[in-house]
């Protein structure tokens, strides 16, 4: 993971401004984007771009509000591909946004 994935600088303002509700995001995060990601396997395997697309920009919102510039570029790549009914590097965008999405848990988890 590049040291661009995650700005800990909104990490911390977030941690800062929310206190204890920060825990929860964080949880829910962790939570949604497992689901999410599980989702995204789904339409992909099932190739409908349209779910693609929702479950994808949902991902990219969700992680650009945490600072995870990374996943949510990729998160942006898979939405839009999929928008242009571009199914091609789905699969290959999907298993980028696995790694990452781990990687940046291990360090949302030093936050909690």
């Amino acid at each position: 993971m590049s040291n661009n994935s995650i700005d800990l600088d909104t990490l911390n303002e977030l941690k800062e401004i929310m206190e204890d509700e920060f825990n929860i995001l964080i949880s829910v995060f962790i939570s949604d984007g497992k689901d999410q990601i599980e989702n995204l396997k789904q339409a992909i395997g099932s190739s409908n771009p349209e779910d693609i697309r929702r479950i994808a920009h949902t991902l990219k919102g969700s992680s650009s509000n945490l600072g995870l510039h990374h996943l949510s570029e990729l998160s942006k790549t898979l939405e839009h591909n999929a928008a242009d009914n571009n199914l091609d590097d789905a699969y290959e965008l999907l298993q980028k946004i696995i790694t990452e999405y781990e990687e940046v848990i291990e360090t949302l988890e030093k936050f909690l």
